[in-house]
């Protein structure tokens, strides 16, 4: 067996070891991915990785570079396309003279979509399959200096705020004390919840000095069974002062409570308000902040994190995310796709260049 083979086994055998002792759901530590034996065993395999690339990309190195080139103005050709036609779709649902930014919008895509045709094009005419696959070692070499870049210098730091407040954010302190400007003015001017359109039922019971829940109640043809096999109909259930949803109390010792519950959170939402300065003119905008879909500013990226009740209003919970390697290692994963997805199944390399290398 090849040395190179056996150094890549002992790699892969390495990290499962350290994947399963930090992910052992008895034993296991999740500080084990941010230790230093991951950390070196990642800057072992992205070293081990350039050299396997530089050396399956030999005596076609240069070909290899332009095509990596153009399937990077390729991709690039893609994001103005998702972007500027997202833009361009949103422009034309406001009607009036937004059209002319819908229609300058759609321009921009279609020149997106040229630029992916002619790139894709010379990408594909440039690869063939040992290129494709060197590009993907690459591509793991991009992934590991991202995610040690940002294990470097990550800045993530949990913010509060009250919605509808007269409250702004321009600057987040971190954790020892420094400081940080934000470049932007973040508030948030409105929240919004929704609930599911479901009704269900519980039983209380009065003990101890506080109601305890007994057990659902499960609803048919309009009336709610009780654990004693009592019948009560839900058309008895009423509204009073400070109870926000329909109850009847049942006499009796201990006394018992029929509530209906409140229904589970279907989704929640902050339109938040941003005020920036994009080349030297104040600029303001508002974007809808939800869960797993974050605000992305002076590379900063504000994240929905939770929410709850209090006297002042409702505060929301938000985490400022600082990651200079997250454009990186992004690129490096879709490098590891394409060319993973090509040198499936792209073309062979031609016996010439084989016989060459």
């Amino acid at each position: 067996m090849r040395s190179s083979i056996i150094i890549t086994l002992m790699l892969i055998g390495a990290a499962c070891v350290l994947l399963l002792a930090g992910g052992f759901p008895l034993m296991g530590a999740p500080a084990v991915y941010r230790s230093g034996a991951v950390m070196l065993l990642g800057l072992v395999a992205a070293l081990t990785c350039a050299v396997a690339g530089w050396r399956i990309a030999a005596g076609e190195r240069l070909r290899l570079l332009g095509g990596l080139i153009s399937l990077f103005f390729a991709c690039a050709g893609l994001a103005v396309v998702w972007q500027f036609g997202s833009q361009a779709v949103e422009m034309a649902h406001m009607g009036g003279p937004m059209w002319f930014g819908a229609v300058g919008m759609a321009c921009t895509g279609i020149v997106g979509i040229l630029f992916t045709g002619l790139f894709g094009f010379l990408a594909k005419r440039a690869m063939h399959t040992r290129l494709w696959l060197a590009g993907a070692h690459w591509a793991l070499v991009l992934i590991a200096t991202g995610a040690y870049v940002d294990y470097c210098s990550e800045q993530r730091i949990p913010i509060t705020m009250t919605a509808g407040a007269q409250e702004t954010l321009s600057e987040v302190h971190t954790a020892d004390g420094r400081i940080l400007p934000l470049d932007f003015t973040l508030s948030v001017e409105q929240f919004e919840l929704t609930r599911y359109n479901t009704r269900n039922y519980s039983l209380h019971r009065f003990e101890r000095g506080s109601w305890q829940t007994v057990c659902p109640l499960v609803e048919k043809e309009g009336t709610l069974c009780l654990p004693n096999g009592r019948q009560v109909a839900v058309a008895d259930l009423r509204t009073a002062p400070g109870m926000p949803h329909p109850f009847r109390l049942l006499q009796g010792e201990p006394p018992q409570l029929i509530m209906q519950d409140i229904p589970p959170v279907r989704e929640y939402k902050a339109l938040c308000r941003v005020d920036t300065l994009y080349r030297g003119r104040p600029e303001t905008r508002r974007v809808t902040l939800r869960v797993n879909e974050p605000l992305s500013c002076k590379g900063w990226m504000v994240y929905l994190m939770n929410y709850r009740e209090s006297a002042a209003g409702t505060q929301v919970e938000l985490l400022l995310r600082r990651a200079p390697g997250r454009l990186i290692a992004l690129a490096g994963m879709v490098g590891l796709i394409l060319c993973s997805a090509f040198w499936c199944w792209g073309r062979s390399a031609s016996p010439s260049s084989i016989a060459k290398s």
